[in-house]
């Protein structure tokens, strides 16, 4: 887009904003730092009524979580009594209801790159609604060791962000970005968000990649609308056993709602299925995916400041249209999904989390993916449960700036399969969730410190112990344990099973995290990740490690 056809597109959009207006109702991604700040306070009772279980959130819940905040001001530690100064600064518009921390380079403002201001191509303020422009660019080098070989990447990726609101009700945000690697592949890989990027994977020789979510977000204080394609998390702590950022982003529509001591949300979303190429020698072929799709909901109850209860239920299914039953979030999906004569993967989940002690979060989760009261303790193999347990501690708050954070998962074999391949819990074959197969036990650990304001460094480790189907050695299973998210039970496997049954494998994961934000919207981050992974194939006894090493450079206008 040229610099006249932008100024033109801005110039259309400055003509409709036309009535004050300072709450901003478009989502803020939930990689954003305001998200860990808000779970500090939420545990050092600073905050009420925080929802730690769903992300992103508008800017206008999180501007009323800062309010909370601006009350207790005096209690914060000196590192973040400048973090919060710092958000207040980014959502200055939501809580002051100015713009005198922002700056825009395209209006002829005096423009300081190394400022501490909100940066801003462009922003209006108008009587209408309000409209803010960034480019965004990046920059990564990876360094990547494995056994005896050493191969180094460079990415650069730059794009753009569009949002605002409108009417005080409509919300808008949009972002995109296009990028390129040079150097090794399996290097540039050890970027997550490449692994399922579908350009970049479409051939060995492709170095080009692009990105872009989106939504439109219709807020009515206690009810909200989203149509959206972004990255929705879902579950407690680091781990997000529900949805995590694993797999390919999807698109949904979403309805949240909160009333009183109830809160509500829900969303239906398209998923890939499983893929297929069908060759033409006219066309040269095409790629051919399977109707995939999933649906969501959950009811919230706030029975105190400090205790949370949630239940709700998930549904998969696929190779076919809509099913109407489902779209509809006010629905027994369990009990529809029989009704639907069984097709479908249903799971049924309860949570709950604890804040009583000050500087202490508890949460539980167990999901039933499928269960069978009368077979409880027979082995059997349908009765598929997941139980993630953690806590989180800020008791050192007051002495040094410091957290913890412990998690357990469980993953009973063949959870998140399903006898119809098509309908298992993936996204065009990766995990939906952060858990690792079916048929495995997690312990995970996390240290963060904050130097400053603007200096954080984490470290934490995992340790995975997973029972992998047998396989000889074409890779064909010759006895399925429930250890592959792949394959669910088949006619001829054994009706009863044993947790962690199979073939051993284990799974070491440490990481070192550094970031730094010197100036504002100039972030420098270093991550470094150690696997060590053993296991036993074929009878025989082997290892593997990896280091690999993600230099990252974030600049925003």
């Amino acid at each position: 887009m040229g610099r006249s056809t932008l100024k033109k597109a801005v110039l259309i959009l400055f003509v409709l904003l036309q009535v004050q207006l300072y709450s901003q109702v478009e989502f803020v991604p939930g990689s954003n730092p305001v998200y860990g700040f808000l779970e500090r306070m939420d545990a050092l009772h600073l905050i009420k009524k925080y929802d730690s279980f769903q992300k992103p959130k508008t800017r206008k819940a999180i501007a009323a979580y800062l309010l909370q905040v601006n009350k207790t001001e005096r209690e914060l530690d000196l590192i973040d009594n400048r973090i919060f100064t710092d958000l207040k600064s980014e959502f200055n518009i939501e809580l002051y209801e100015t713009t005198n921390t922002y700056q825009s380079l395209l209006a002829g403002d005096k423009y300081e790159p190394l400022s501490q201001k909100e940066k801003f191509f462009y922003f209006n303020s108008g009587e209408k609604g309000n409209l803010f422009i960034n480019l965004t660019a990046d920059g990564d080098f990876i360094s990547h060791q494995s056994n005896s070989s050493e191969n180094n990447a460079g990415l650069l990726n730059a794009g753009g962000i569009i949002r605002g609101t409108l009417m005080n009700t409509f919300g808008f945000y949009i972002q995109g970005s296009n990028g390129f690697s040079s150097g090794n592949k399996k290097a540039a890989l050890q970027k997550k968000e490449l692994q399922y990027n579908f350009k970049f994977n479409e051939s060995v020789e492709q170095t080009f990649f692009d990105d872009n979510e989106g939504h439109l977000s219709f807020d009515f204080d206690w009810l909200n609308l989203k149509i959206g394609r972004d990255r929705l998390m879902l579950g407690y702590g680091e781990n997000k056993a529900i949805l995590s950022d694993d797999s390919p982003k999807f698109d949904y529509i979403q309805l949240q709602f909160n009333y009183g001591i109830f809160s509500f949300s829900s969303f239906h979303g398209k998923l890939l299925g499983q893929s297929s190429f069908a060759p033409d020698t006219v066309t040269g072929g095409t790629n051919v995916i399977k109707e995939k799709y999933i649906a969501y909901h959950r009811l919230g109850f706030n029975l105190s400041d400090d205790f949370t209860l949630g239940a709700g239920e998930i549904i998969i299914y696929g190779d076919r249209p809509l099913e109407f039953s489902y779209l509809n979030p006010f629905n027994f999906y369990k009990s529809v999904e029989h009704n639907n004569r069984d097709r479908d993967n249903a799971m049924v989940f309860f949570d709950l989390e604890n804040r009583s002690i000050k500087g202490l979060k508890l949460f539980a989760m167990v999901l039933l993916d499928d269960i069978n009261y009368g077979k409880l303790g027979t082995g059997w193999y349908g009765n598929q449960t997941l139980w993630d347990l953690g806590v989180s501690s800020y008791n050192l708050y007051r002495i040094i700036p410091l957290d913890f954070h412990f998690e357990y998962t469980r993953v009973e074999p063949y959870v998140f399969t399903h006898r119809l391949q098509n309908n298992n819990f993936t996204n065009f074959g990766y995990r939906l969730s952060s858990v690792l197969a079916p048929n495995s036990e997690l312990f995970f650990s996390k240290i963060n410190y904050r130097l400053n304001h603007r200096f954080k460094v984490s470290f934490s480790f995992s340790y995975t112990i997973h029972g992998a189907n047998y396989l000889d050695a074409q890779g064909n299973i010759t006895k399925n344990v429930g250890g592959d998210f792949s394959f669910g039970h088949r006619v001829g496997d054994s009706e009863t099973t044993k947790f962690l049954d199979g073939v051993k494998q284990y799974y070491r994961k440490t990481s070192v995290a550094v970031s730094y934000e010197p100036y504002n919207e100039f972030n420098l981050a270093l991550q470094v990740l150690i696997n060590n992974n053993s296991w036993q194939k074929y009878s025989i006894e082997s290892s593997h490690s990896n280091l690999a090493a993600i230099f990252s450079l974030q600049v925003k206008i």
